[in-house]
């Protein structure tokens, strides 16, 4: 659907959450399926994967099909290359090829939404915003959560998880040309904490390096929730969507929840897709 120039511009900002970030598809499957135009996209860790899925083309169904595939704990096993734990636990290769295999090998350049996906560079400390090259490895570089995944070197730059300095990237969209912001926010805000570490534990118990990835984790949602809470006063929307996503359904742990994750997402998001309509159709308000 194509709109006049002067139109309203919607941009979408999609946070990190890990695994919760699932339901991101579910929020681009309601507005896919009620023809409303996404102008500009931007993400940071799993919203920088999904909002990068979406920009190369592939459908919010075939998103999802891809994310119910690859939740099964045999899949996800396959995905994971330990390293020895001196730069990270993980390489991210695995990761990195399978995404580029789905995306098949696109750059920015081949992109029809415009996108910026968001990293940090250690050594200058600061927020990088990626939009050229290839996407897979901008990708690879906003889900390098410290101490999980080796960081990306890149252009004498260490890249890591871009949701450390923006999690929620709202002021990248609105600077992209945004008019009108949706964020969505799928972080864990510390509600049923003992339900959490239990859920985690679980999944852990089967490595000696459970507990330091649980600490990993524990500490990095903790501060990321603060993080975003200040972003979101600092940068207000014109739509926040927070699905109210269980405890128990964790960064870590959600990957084999995809299903009932797109379909929090999906549910919260029909909630406003009238008012969003309205905003990016002004002539058509009634009032």
């Amino acid at each position: 659907m194509i709109f006049p120039e002067n139109m309203p511009k919607l941009g979408v900002a999609l946070s990190g959450g890990g695994a919760r970030g699932l339901a991101h598809i579910g929020v681009l499957k309601a507005l896919n399926s009620a023809g409303i135009q996404i102008d500009f996209l931007a993400g940071a860790s799993m919203g920088g994967v999904i909002a990068a899925s979406f920009a190369a083309g592939l459908e919010p169904s075939k998103i999802e099909e891809i994310a119910c595939y690859a939740g099964t704990a045999s899949r996800l096993a396959r995905l994971a290359d330990p390293t020895l734990p001196i730069k990270g636990i993980f390489k991210g290769k695995k990761l990195h090829d399978f995404f580029d295999q789905q995306i098949h090998c696109k750059t920015f350049d081949d992109l029809q939404i415009p996108l910026t996906i968001v990293a940090v560079d250690l050594n200058s400390n600061s927020e990088i915003h990626i939009n050229k090259g290839s996407i897979a490895d901008a990708v690879r570089a906003t889900i390098s959560i410290p101490g999980i995944f080796i960081p990306v070197e890149k252009d004498g730059m260490r890249l890591v998880d871009g949701g450390l300095l923006n999690n929620l990237p709202i002021d990248v969209v609105r600077a992209m040309g945004a008019d009108v912001v949706l964020a969505v926010d799928v972080g864990w805000h510390g509600i049923g904490k003992e339900q959490w570490r239990e859920s985690n534990q679980t999944l852990l118990s089967f490595t000696p390096l459970g507990d330091l990835i649980l600490a990993l984790y524990e500490s990095m949602d903790i501060f990321l929730s603060q993080q975003v809470k200040q972003k979101i006063q600092s940068n207000k929307p014109e739509f926040l969507l927070q699905p109210q996503i269980p405890a128990e359904i964790t960064s870590l742990t959600g990957y084999t929840h995809a299903s009932e994750l797109i379909a929090i997402g999906e549910e919260v998001t029909q909630s406003i897709l009238a008012d969003i309509q309205l905003s990016l159709h002004p002539a058509n308000n009634p009032t």
